[in-house]
């Protein structure tokens, strides 16, 4: 039975997809992907020149707008505007992101390949810590690294998009809500 190429290509992905998410980056082999598809290595070579770009194909849009949120998050007249529009603009923005690219997200998160977690980490944390109103350095990597860890875990445990929403909609509200306190308290 002869297998469309549009149709071997999406299975490639899904496989290597489910594969790096399950067993990690490092220990996915162009092998074990060809097996899981039921057809030769050399098969993935007509498609794919390697497992990094088959990677890549899986992440690389998602990793382009997490860095466009994160900037945007951290610009300075995004910072100066009020709280509920903060809250407002930064959740949709966000919750848009994750909802779309879920799945590629979940890849770099837990595919093993640390290049891409400490990338967008280190991003983040360096942007918000150069940027943010507070003073104490240590509080803003704090800060940061709290906001990871918590969007993180609503990555991975919301799947319904709804719930995504509603969930980073109250994360960024106790986020927000927790600096203005920070900046409050800083200027008594």
């Amino acid at each position: 039975m002869q297998v469309k190429k549009t149709e071997l290509y999406d299975r490639i992905l899904m496989v290597a997809e489910k594969l790096f998410t399950r067993y990690g980056y490092a220990k996915t082999s162009l092998k074990l992907i060809a097996e899981k598809c039921y057809i030769s290595k050399s098969n993935i070579y007509r498609y794919f020149s390697s497992k990094e770009e088959i990677y890549e194909t899986l992440v690389g849009e998602a990793r382009h707008s997490i860095l466009e949120v994160t900037d945007r998050m951290t610009a300075p007249d995004f910072i100066a505007k009020s709280l509920k529009m903060k809250i407002s603009e930064i959740t949709y923005r966000l919750a848009d992101v994750v909802a779309t690219h879920r799945s590629a997200i979940l890849v770099m998160l837990h595919s093993g390949r640390d290049e891409d977690r400490d990338f967008i980490t280190g991003h983040y944390i360096r942007i918000f810590t150069e940027r943010s109103q507070v003073a104490d350095n240590d509080m803003n990597i704090l800060i940061a690294k709290i906001q990871i860890f918590a969007l993180t875990d609503v990555i991975t445990t919301y799947e319904d998009p709804d719930e995504l929403k509603k969930h980073i909609l109250l994360l960024m509200k106790y986020h927000y809500v927790g600096l203005n306190g920070l900046l409050a308290k800083e200027k008594r």
